[in-house]
């Protein structure tokens, strides 16, 4: 499975390589607005946030996680969101939704690695390190790999309209299985979130903070 991910992706970063990036350009706009969505906080906004994380990181040494509801729930997510940014390849207006997608997940993510790191300094980068980046190894680039996909199927069916004799079952074929491997990468992913990253939260709370 690895070999053949990887064998299509380098097929596909030589084809569609402006595609890549405007997937990257997106996303790291997203975590430039998250960052700067962490300067605009109000003051009684970023105490609560903080009396919220220093609660949580209180409890972190004792954090018990239900492993089956928390992987059914990572899973589903998963599937869910691949889901959702495939089926909008199949359509030319889903491109910008699939963009939008891109950027609030990059918001999200920059938002909270800023947060975490300008407000708590050593702690909120140790806590970065163990509770963000773990699962987002392997979730951020299989996203942008499912937005690259999304965007060049939706683009190839625009470019359909005007060109008939533009063959689209041998790219839809590459297109669901590129998702496929996607979506076997986010669960990868979620399985890391769910079993790796609350026991780096535990050691971390338990002999660092």
């Amino acid at each position: 499975m690895v070999k053949a991910f990887l064998a299509l992706w380098r097929a596909s970063l030589r084809r569609q390589w402006l595609v890549y990036l405007i997937v990257l350009f997106v996303f790291a706009l997203g975590l430039a607005a998250g960052f700067a969505g962490v300067q605009k906080l109000q003051t009684d906004q970023t105490e609560q946030l903080n009396f919220e994380l220093d609660r949580f990181l209180q409890q972190a040494g004792m954090l018990e996680i239900d492993f089956s509801k928390a992987t059914r729930d990572v899973l589903y997510y998963g599937i869910i969101l691949i889901a959702a940014i495939y089926l909008l390849g199949l359509t030319v207006i889903g491109i910008p939704v699939v963009l939008a997608i891109l950027f609030i997940r990059g918001f999200a993510l920059g938002f909270a690695i800023e947060f975490l790191t300008r407000e708590n300094s050593i702690q909120g980068t140790i806590l970065t390190l163990v509770a963000i980046l773990p699962h987002n190894i392997l979730m951020v680039p299989a996203l942008l790999l499912a937005g690259v996909a999304s965007i060049s199927f939706g683009w190839l069916l625009a470019k359909r309209f005007y060109n008939s004799k533009i063959l689209v079952w041998p790219s839809f074929v590459a297109y669901s299985i590129m998702m496929i491997l996607v979506m076997a990468c986010f669960a990868g992913a979620g399985l890391v979130e769910v079993y790796l990253t609350p026991l780096f939260i535990k050691i971390a709370a338990n002999y660092v903070f």
